[in-house]
Formats: C-alpha cells, sequence, structure tokens
C-alpha cells in the first residue's frame, strides 16, 4: 500500500560542520523561545533558521522568518554548507538514548513515501491537528519547497523481514555519519546505496500500513501543498517530487521505541472556573487530595505520580490548581464515559485517559469549546511534569493536567479503525531529529 523510494538527500558538508551536534535540532514544534534563541547562537548555520526563524516588528509580506528561511536554504547550498549526494540512497539511523536510567537504541531509516489521503488505508493518522499551525508550516513549505524533517512514522514487521535486512546492511560498516546532540543523545547514520536492498525493502513494506507516529502537522501539509501544485501543473504525475514525503520509518516491534506522556497546562482561565473546579469534577471523578502535612513539596510530588503511574490503565488524571495547596488525584467514576459518551464516542477512543483529559475536564468542567481547543495559546503541552508544576506554581497556567503516556497498542487499535486520538495525544521520544538529511520538493 505504501510507496517507498530511495531518494538523494541533501546533508550538511562533514569538511564544512565538523560537529553535526551544533547544527541540528528537534522538531520545530517542541523548540522553546528560550531554545530558539540558544540554538541561534549555537552555530550560524544551524537548522533553526530554517525551520523556526525570528520574527521582527518590521517584517513585510516580502521579508519575514518564511523568505530568510528560503535565502538562508539557497545561500547554504551555493556555499557548500549543503551538499546533495550524488546516488539515491536509504538512510539508516540509530540513536542510543536513556530512559530513566535505562539505555536503549532505536533503528530506522528515512526514505521518500508516495502521500495518500488517509481515506485510502495506507498511511494513518492517530491524532487531531492545529489549524494555525499547519498554515505555517504551509508557509515555510511554499517558500523553501523542502523537507526539513522528516515524519516519524511506524510499521508492523513480524520476524524483523524488514529490519533484518537493514541491520544485514549495517552490520560492520562504520557510519557515515556519527555525532552526540545537546541532549547526550548518540546519533549514527549509514547511507545505503544498493538498488536491490531498496527493491527489497519497499516490495517487503508495499503491503504494510504506515502509523504516523510524529509529525501529523508536517503529512497535513503535505498533502495541501501537493494539491496546490498538482492544480497549477497540467503535466503532474505521481512521480512529481512534491507527490512524496520525507518519512523516517522503525517498527512498531523495536524496543526502542518509547512513549511519553503530553501534559495539559490550560491558560487564562477566571478565578471563578478555578474556585468551582473540585466540585464539578466530583461529578465524574472521585477526588483525593494529597496534602503537605509535614511532607515537603518534593515528597507530596513523588507520591502524586506514583499513584497515577500505579493506576495508569485506570482512568487516572493528576491536578494541580492555581493557588490551591496541596495536589490533586481524579479517578473516573465507573460508567461516567459509557453513560456521557455511549453513543458519541467509539470505544477504542472512550477508554484512553486523552479522550477523559479532553472531554470530562477540559470540555465539561472547564467549558472549553473547539475554538480552545484549537488554540495553542491556551492549552500548551509538555512531557515534563516538572515543567507543568511549575507553570502552575508561577502563575503562568491556571491548570495542569497530569496524565500518562497512551500506550503503543492503544494507537496501533484506533489507527487502524480510522479513528483519530484528541490533539497531542502521544510524545514519541526521542524525537527525530531535524537538520540530518533534507529533501528538496521543487527548485
Amino acid at each position: 500500500m505504501a510507496r517507498i523510494v530511495p531518494f538523494r538527500g541533501i546533508l550538511y558538508d562533514s569538511d564544512k560542520i565538523p560537529n553535526l551536534g551544533d547544527v541540528i535540532t528537534p522538531p520545530y514544534d517542541v523548540i522553546s523561545a528560550g531554545e530558539q534563541e540558544a540554538y541561534y547562537q549555537r552555530h550560524p548555520q544551524n537548522i533553526i533558521r530554517l525551520i523556526l526563524g525570528k520574527a521582527y516588528p518590521q517584517d513585510t509580506e516580502y521579508n519575514n522568518r518564511y523568505t530568510r528561511a528560503a535565502k538562508f536554504f539557497r545561500s547554504w547550498q551555493e556555499q557548500g554548507i549543503f551538499v546533495q549526494d550524488a546516488v539515491p540512497a536509504f538512510y539508516a539511523t540509530e540513536i542510543d538514548f536513556a530512559v530513566e536510567d535505562t539505555p536503549c537504541t532505536r533503528l530506522g531509516f528515512i526514505a521518500l513515501v508516495e502521500l495518500e489521503d488517509f481515506e485510502r488505508g495506507g498511511i494513518l493518522p492517530h491524532e487531531k491537528t492545529f489549524s494555525a499551525t499547519k498554515a505555517d508550516r504551509l508557509r515555510l513549505m511554499g517558500a523553501c519547497k523542502a523537507n526539513f524533517s522528516p515524519v516519524f512514522s511506524l510499521f508492523s514487521d513480524p520476524g524483523e523481514k524488514i529490519f533484518g535486512a537493514l541491520r544485514t546492511a549495517i552490520r560492520g560498516i562504520e557510519p557515515d555519519l556519527r555525532f552526540e546532540d545537546l541532549k547526550g543523545c548518540r546519533h549514527r547514520l549509514w547511507r545505503l546505496t544498493d538498488p536491490q536492498l531498496h527493491t527489497d525493502i519497499a516490495e517487503k513494506l508495499a503491503d504494510r500500513s504506515l502509523y504516523i507516529a510524529d509529525g501529523h502537522h508536517r503529512y497535513e501539509t503535505a498533502l495541501t501543498y501537493r494539491n496546490q501544485v498538482a492544480s497549477k501543473r497540467q503535466a503532474f504525475n505521481r512521480d512529481h517530487p512534491s507527490n512524496f514525503i520525507m518519512m523516517f520509518l522503525s517498527s512498531l516491534d523495536d524496543s526502542g521505541v518509547t512513549i511519553r506522556p503530553v501534559h495539559r497546562l490550560v491558560c487564562d482561565l477566571p478565578q471563578q472556573a478555578i474556585r468551582g473546579f473540585l466540585h464539578k469534577a466530583q461529578t465524574c471523578f472521585d477526588v483525593e487530595w494529597l496534602r503537605s502535612d509535614g511532607l515537603n513539596r518534593r515528597e507530596v510530588e513523588a507520591a502524586f505520580l506514583s499513584r497515577i503511574r500505579a493506576e495508569a490503565e485506570k482512568g487516572v488524571i493528576g491536578v494541580a490548581l492555581r493557588e490551591h495547596p496541596g495536589l490533586y488525584v481524579l479517578r473516573v467514576k465507573e460508567g461516567i464515559m459509557d453513560r456521557f459518551f455511549g453513543g458519541k464516542i467509539p470505544v477504542p477512543l472512550r477508554s484512553l485517559d486523552v479522550t477523559m483529559a479532553t472531554k470530562l475536564v477540559l470540555e465539561q468542567i472547564l467549558g472549553l469549546d473547539d475554538t480552545a481547543l484549537d488554540d495553542e495559546h491556551r492549552i500548551l503541552y509538555t512531557s515534563r511534569t516538572d515543567k507543568a508544576l511549575e507553570a502552575v506554581d508561577t502563575g503562568q497556567c491556571s491548570i495542569a493536567l497530569i496524565l500518562n503516556a497512551t500506550r503503543l497498542a492503544q494507537i496501533e487499535e484506533v489507527s487502524k479503525a480510522g479513528l483519530t486520538m484528541p490533539r497531542k495525544s502521544s510524545y514519541f521520544y526521542p524525537k527525530v531529529v531535524t537538520g540530518l538529511v533534507i529533501n528538496k520538493i521543487g527548485e
């Protein structure tokens, strides 16, 4: 179902950029303003200038962060900072990282994948997207005509028929690139240029569905861009560069595929909504209040997180309220989701913590509508519990909802059913880095 092809990637010239850790970044959507500035200062050719350029008050239609990104991209190619490979390749990548001090390794490869509308069932999403983010990415894609960051997708590979071939191809071969990023993750990349390997892997993947793990906005933006190009070109065909998107492909069975929770931070709530929150919550949840009672804040947080993690499959949400002492554990009452949403929300979605957080807390208790849920300034997201609690303690946000991670089996079930989870339902860790390989989709 999925058409996978090799491509001539554009990479940083290692002679001019000896340490790739100085110029690559995570995807744009997890970079804070402070991190953006740090990447700017890190190196004059850091990929941040392309994927998340600075905006200035004097910006115009003809001089803005999108047009500047296009100029940087063109200039760095002319200077030889970026060099396009002469031979099409699959780019095998391996990353070493740690999860709670446990060492992990994730293997995958970067290739081009033919774009498909989701209705065809070959490429499956699992969560909703934000309108403003897609508009932003479309402007960047239109200006630069390139994929700077791959979409991260997963496929089923029982018996490692595909990854076995990949591991054999790189076994005993020195990587073409090796570096450590700023978070201490160690990366390796191999160019795989054997046409027979390309054919073997593509044929094995041809009947597999691809599950988008990360990069829904990029994928949907690429669909829109392809449709725009196709509408303007009489000679458009399936081999046109804009009909493909760069993807990092990994296996559902890879032990290094790791998911973190995504906590919700609700901002700008009226004080009345915060004061009445606990009373309204008791309609849907049993509420436990964790007070200090002689314990310091760190001990209370440890007990709070322990309760949430211990009941990961029972519908538990942690809550911190601005100007409220202690922390709260909300346990969904038996039958509530069925009673409220039995005829409205399909079963695979009904049991998800992210659905309970969205439908019961954000909509029912706080009264937020879909416009508010689509506002990335009204509801913020983080995978770090400490950052979520700090945002409430400092008054940056009104309420923090602390969730357990969505499980891989849940993502697969929802995707196969043709359903989508609420926005930001999963955080695959570590993110696939941006700037490792670039794909041009036009001149």
